[in-house]
């Protein structure tokens, strides 16, 4: 049976879909634009002036580097969207559901380090797996992980933004509950822990806020995140919920506020990034590659090919977002 919003929920599912592929079909255009040609696969797009779009789209060593990052984002990811909607029931899932994903996600994992041995080299995957390695040209560091701290904390703010907008827009009921509390404690735990770990204290956390080229690069994730990973697990998960759909009603006041908190320090925060960022010249903190006109990459370019970049990178993020959703769901209906 269909529900009054089902018609904006399709549309909004169609949208999470189609957005991604806009996103890599228009980065495409525009690298293709920039260096002339229409066959990018064999051509050096890499900012790093080494990898072609190929190699950039399965950089895997790069990837694995980012485990860390994409596993804590994956399950403060998870448990807000249990909190904000206390989940859906199970039955909706089919029973084979988590096996599949576990399978889907141990294979690719599998597949993704033997690729960075086999192409990228035993020493590069190493070094970016112990977070020894930031880029092609930088090491040391605290690895992908500082490299991501700023994007990774003001994600903390913006994820339930986020999600509630677009619950709120497809008229999903939305009710703080404790479901994805684990969840979120599991991800706070994750950035405290492994920030002493790659940096000894916490301390490194105030000059990573003051240093230009961790906010500018924070700036480009958080233009990537909301266009390339958030949509593709979302689009699983409310397919799901339409099955369970609940009728919207009226906020908690409660929730509103805190919402409206969350969304303030989000904007606080990425305008202080960008505004540190523009101020010392983006394109001057970036890297420099022979094909760059004029000497230096622009925005777009350094947008566009960061896309390509994190592409394994979401599918690691989709796969074990909807495992963990899956598995809270079923054990949250055992308990109950």
């Amino acid at each position: 049976m269909s529900h009054p919003s089902g018609k904006r929920s399709r549309l909004v599912r169609n949208l999470l879909l189609t957005i991604p592929v806009c996103i890599y079909m228009f980065s495409y255009m525009y690298l293709a634009w920039y260096h002339a040609r229409f066959n990018l696969l064999t051509t050096v797009v890499h900012e790093s002036g080494k990898f072609t779009l190929t190699e950039d789209i399965l950089y895997a060593s790069h990837f694995l580097g980012h485990i860390p990052v994409h596993t804590m984002l994956a399950f403060l990811f998870t448990g807000v969207c249990l909190s904000l909607t206390g989940g859906i029931p199970p039955a909706v899932f089919s029973k084979p559901a988590p096996r599949r994903l576990l399978i889907s996600l141990s294979l690719f994992l599998a597949l993704s380090l033997a690729g960075s041995i086999l192409f990228f080299g035993f020493d590069d995957t190493a070094a970016f797996i112990l977070q020894q390695k930031q880029s092609e040209h930088l090491s040391g560091g605290g690895g992908s992980w500082n490299l991501h701290l700023p994007s990774s904390m003001l994600l903390f703010c913006f994820i339930p933004v986020y999600l509630a907008a677009i619950f709120w827009f497809i008229g999903r009921r939305l009710e703080l509950s404790g479901k994805g509390i684990a969840h979120i404690v599991i991800s706070s735990a994750l950035l405290v822990l492994m920030t002493l770990l790659v940096n000894g204290s916490l301390s490194s956390i105030a000059e990573i806020w003051q240093a230009p080229r961790y906010l500018a690069h924070s700036v480009r994730e958080l233009a990537t995140f909301p266009l390339t990973y958030f949509p593709l697990p979302l689009y699983f998960i409310l397919a799901k919920e339409d099955q369970a759909y609940q009728p919207a009603r009226q906020q908690k006041r409660s929730l509103v506020i805190l919402l409206i908190i969350l969304a303030a320090l989000f904007f606080a925060g990425i305008t202080y990034q960008a505004v540190v960022s523009l101020n010392a010249g983006i394109s001057a903190l970036a890297q420099k590659p022979a094909f760059a006109k004029g000497g230096m990459l622009d925005i777009p370019y350094l947008l566009a090919s960061h896309y390509f970049e994190h592409f394994l990178d979401t599918i690691f993020f989709s796969l074990l977002v909807l495992l963990l959703y899956d598995r809270a769901l079923r054990t949250n209906s055992s308990a109950e």
